[in-house]
């Protein structure tokens, strides 16, 4: 599309003229420069002009194509000029704009790799290295914050941090502690699907699969049944807790397989040896929490009842009062709903 606009100066032309009257006055005058008329008004050339005509004509046309390479050259140098200050000038300008909205290592990075001579450069140096101290800083804190929203905030501003690795490892222990409280299905479930989408590495993958296979209730429930098995442990529990061994009679079958490290034993030789144990012992009494709605449970081809339970154990006294969750009671009922086996699940290792 043809131009009305000058290349010299920018104002407006005719639409056939190189230059405006101006600017086409300046050239011949200061330059004396010869411009071209427009093709269409100059006359087509005779086949059989002389030899000094045509020699006339050539110096004519060498004089009128002289402008025109000057008008490229000018073109070329607006170019170079528009490409070397205006455009390369944007582009650091919104490079730096972003850079400052983001304030992030990456951002400022970014604009030190893409513009090492940019007008920026010594501010973008020195807002990395604010942020690099910042980092640490910030990961000091963060190793003894129990705060998971302060972790997700750290890994949304510097996801290109050294610190990174640690910090996703202190958000899987957190996430897995706050699991760990809950001790539902539910709760293992979420988990799970956190170690899937990358949240975190999972270093309590296997852990997280196996609790959530022993609390979700895939057998088909009987409502009478559970409300029975309820009862049980629910009494079981308190006389746990209240070192009522003569209650404990009432829950336990005449012969018990497995009572967490004792077994197999009769009932009366069970309660006898936990009498002794209890008089000796001078830790203070642990109070066990049945989780009643977390209750999951199958029937056995022996019609007995295999049932994995969450516990809360508390201790108050002998200068120890905590509450430690995380246990999954493991126990057998025979068709009658009296206890033939129990032992435990720890949270941890070395758990009381």
């Amino acid at each position: 599309m043809m131009s009305y606009h000058c290349p010299l100066c920018g104002k407006e032309k005719k639409g056939e003229a190189l230059f405006c009257e101006a600017c086409t006055k300046k050239l011949r005058t200061e330059y004396e420069l010869e411009l071209p008329q427009p093709l269409l008004h100059q006359p087509l050339p005779s086949t059989e002009e002389p030899a000094d005509v045509t020699r006339t004509s050539s110096r004519k046309t060498g004089r009128r194509l002289l402008p025109v390479a000057i008008t490229i050259l000018l073109l070329l140098l607006l170019f170079f000029l528009y490409n070397e200050l205006i455009r390369k000038g944007n582009l650091e300008r919104s490079g730096w704009d972003a850079a400052v909205k983001s304030n992030s290592v990456p951002g400022y990075l970014h604009y030190i790799e893409s513009h090492p001579e940019g007008v920026h450069f010594a501010d973008a140096q020195a807002a990395l290295m604010r942020l690099k101290a910042e980092e640490a800083n910030q990961w000091e804190v963060l190793k003894q914050s129990d705060r998971v929203t302060e972790l997700r905030d750290f890994l949304l501003q510097f996801p290109e941090s050294h610190y990174v690795p640690l910090v996703r490892r202190r958000l899987d222990s957190l996430t897995w502690m706050g699991t760990l409280r809950s001790n539902t299905a539910a709760s293992y479930s979420e988990y799970l699907m956190m170690v899937e989408s990358g949240d975190f590495n999972g270093d309590y993958l296997a852990e997280a699969e196996s609790r959530y296979r022993m609390l979700f209730q895939s057998y088909p429930v009987d409502q009478r049944t559970l409300d029975s098995i309820r009862i049980v442990v629910n009494g079981f529990c308190s006389a746990l807790s209240s070192l009522d061994h003569s209650a404990l009679e009432q829950w336990l079958a005449p012969r018990v397989e497995r009572y967490f490290f004792k077994g197999p034993l009769a009932r009366e030789r069970l309660l006898g040896d936990l009498l002794v144990a209890a008089a000796q012992s001078d830790e203070p009494a642990i109070i066990y929490t049945p989780d009643l709605e977390g209750i999951q449970y199958e029937k056995t081809m022996e019609d007995n009842y295999r049932v994995n339970l969450p516990i809360v154990k508390s201790r108050n006294g002998a200068g120890i009062r905590d509450q430690l969750p995380g246990y999954i009671f493991h126990l057998e009922l025979n068709p009658h709903f009296q206890i033939t086996s129990v032992y435990e699940t720890k949270p941890y290792p070395g758990a009381p």
